[in-house]
């Protein structure tokens, strides 16, 4: 059986639930007070990690399949678990499509978009065809350079000078009800809520007693960073100007001036993109395969491609970026909600009232 170390798994977490998100603004419906927002999300993203985590602690050498057999049986449990493995599937190929349309857009004007998203596809059906320890091996090669980079780009906008927490001002200006529609359930789903993914790969950590404080940590850290984040790219650009732009952190950084030697930095922000989104999609396709394979009782490696096809090919089913983007950031959020907090809830009830104790 795969085996990977608490390090490795805070490593996965933190990667993971970064992804792309800082390069966008999430939570800009409340303008200014998007961080604010991003704060109350983040908050209830802990307390749905604490949920999953006390499901998974019923049954520690349960993967998420297994722990819908658990409660739900083991048809309706393996209806859901195909159904979890059809969501995982979709949220990479939604990963897919970002990672076409943002290299045809940006920096690859010239190459088709399938073969952009073709590469991207095959490099991660590669690595998950050698498994999650090679995957979490491969994330720690990528997390010092996250780090460096972040830092780096932080450490370079309090030098020039460029935010201005003024810009958050007003606090709270059109009360606290905006803030909540933001935070709720859009910034909860994405990305906090997907953490439910971690339910997969839980099972394969060697020190089981300390897989939730290594989740706590990570999650926690991430969160905190993310709000940074979030204030940093605000007082930079203002809500209006973060309201229209595509890539609020690559602009933010395409206005770093230093000493007349080190400006365009956009290769940082290019490199941090593709890396999260990597990581991100690799996660979720890894666990659709997974979960298929825990629900079939088939060789996992077998499913690798037919998902990888599947994947493929659906990223093509939204006819341009502007459709993919309202599909997803106005119908998705609104679904997931299934995934990460109904189906997990159930399974908590079901629990408690089976008074169910895993060995």
């Amino acid at each position: 059986m795969q085996q990977i170390g608490k390090q490795q798994l805070s490593i996965l977490i933190i990667i993971f639930l970064i992804g792309s998100t800082p390069l966008f603004e999430l939570g800009i419906k409340a303008k200014q007070d998007a961080w604010i927002a991003m704060a109350l999300a983040a908050a209830a993203g802990l307390l749905l990690s604490a949920m999953y985590l006390h499901i998974q602690k019923r049954a520690p050498k349960a993967g998420l399949a297994e722990l819908y057999k658990i409660h739900f049986g083991r048809v309706l449990g393996g209806a859901a678990g195909l159904l979890n493995a059809c969501w995982f599937a979709y949220e990479s190929m939604r990963n897919v499509r970002d990672v076409g349309e943002l290299t045809t857009t940006a920096l690859l004007t010239l190459t088709p978009k399938w073969i952009v998203m073709l590469l991207i596809l095959l490099a991660a059906a590669y690595t998950v065809s050698k498994g999650l320890e090679v995957f979490v091996r491969v994330a720690q090669i990528f997390f010092p350079i996250v780090a460096v980079s972040y830092a780096l780009i932080l450490l370079l906008l309090i030098i020039t000078g460029l935010p201005d927490l003024h810009q958050l001002r007003p606090v709270l200006e059109n009360g606290f009800l905006p803030v909540l529609q933001t935070a709720f359930p859009d910034l909860v789903s994405f990305p906090f809520g997907q953490m439910v993914v971690m339910l997969v790969f839980w099972k394969y950590v060697g020190e089981t007693n300390k897989v939730s404080r290594v989740t706590y940590w990570s999650q926690a850290g991430v969160s905190v960073f993310l709000i940074v984040m979030n204030i940093v790219v605000m007082s930079v650009l203002g809500p209006e100007l973060s309201a229209i732009s595509a890539l609020p952190l690559l602009e933010v950084v395409q206005l770093i001036q230093l000493a007349n030697f080190m400006e365009r930095l956009d290769v940082i922000v290019t490199l941090l993109l593709f890396i999260g989104l990597y990581v991100k999609m690799t996660t979720l396709y890894m666990a659709a395969v997974f979960t298929v394979n825990a629900v079939t009782g088939t060789a996992y490696r077998h499913w690798v491609m037919p998902v990888g096809l599947l994947i493929y090919a659906s990223s093509f089913l939204e006819k341009n970026n502007t459709y993919h983007m309202w599909i997803g950031l106005d119908i998705t959020l609104k679904v997931v909600p299934l995934f990460q907090v109904a189906l997990p809830a159930l399974m908590l009830v079901v629990g408690i009232r089976k008074k169910y104790k895993a060995g």
